[in-house]
């Protein structure tokens, strides 16, 4: 899936009146924290699913898309390695 059908998807979803929806910090690292407890693969899978739900209406109430925070994110690690600080 391409990521910006994803985000048209994702955001469909999400409404004002979503439990999180006046901290979506807050969802996002419960989001985290369950990752970490994760105890299978396909359990760690769908966890992973729910925070990208949660980065994907993040990035999008700071007006960038999944792709800008993608870019975003190779350029830094891209410049990390040059430096030295890759690993």
């Amino acid at each position: 899936m391409k990521s910006e059908l994803y985000e048209h998807l994702a955001l469909s979803f999400y409404t004002d009146k979503h439990r999180h929806a006046d901290s979506l910090y807050k969802g996002l690292l419960e989001e985290a924290k369950e990752v970490y407890d994760t105890s299978s693969d396909e359990e760690t899978i769908d966890e992973l699913g729910d925070v990208l739900w949660y980065v994907t209406v993040l990035a999008n109430q700071l007006g960038v898309t999944l792709e800008e925070v993608m870019m975003k994110n190779f350029n830094k690690l891209e410049r990390r390695q040059l430096n030295g600080k890759g690993n």
